[in-house]
């Protein structure tokens, strides 16, 4: 039995991925200081390396979301 495509209705405009982009690079960032708070307390290496991680992938994406043409 074959379903019927799902509909779902996302603006699918360069404004509507900017913020996108932003949305995402602000997660990222909140995923940053969790884990550099993480590797403060714990005195632990791997989450601040986890946390330098996250930082560029957030740097990226706020690029991105920046440099999408209006």
């Amino acid at each position: 039995m074959t379903h019927p495509p799902t509909t779902f209705y996302a603006p699918r405009t360069e404004r509507a991925e900017r913020r996108l982009w932003a949305l995402l690079a602000a997660l990222f960032a909140l995923v940053a200081g969790v884990n550099a708070i993480l590797a403060l307390s714990a005195a632990q290496w791997w989450p601040g390396v986890v946390a330098a991680l996250t930082v560029l992938a957030a740097v990226g994406c706020a690029r991105v979301a920046r440099t999408t043409r209006s």
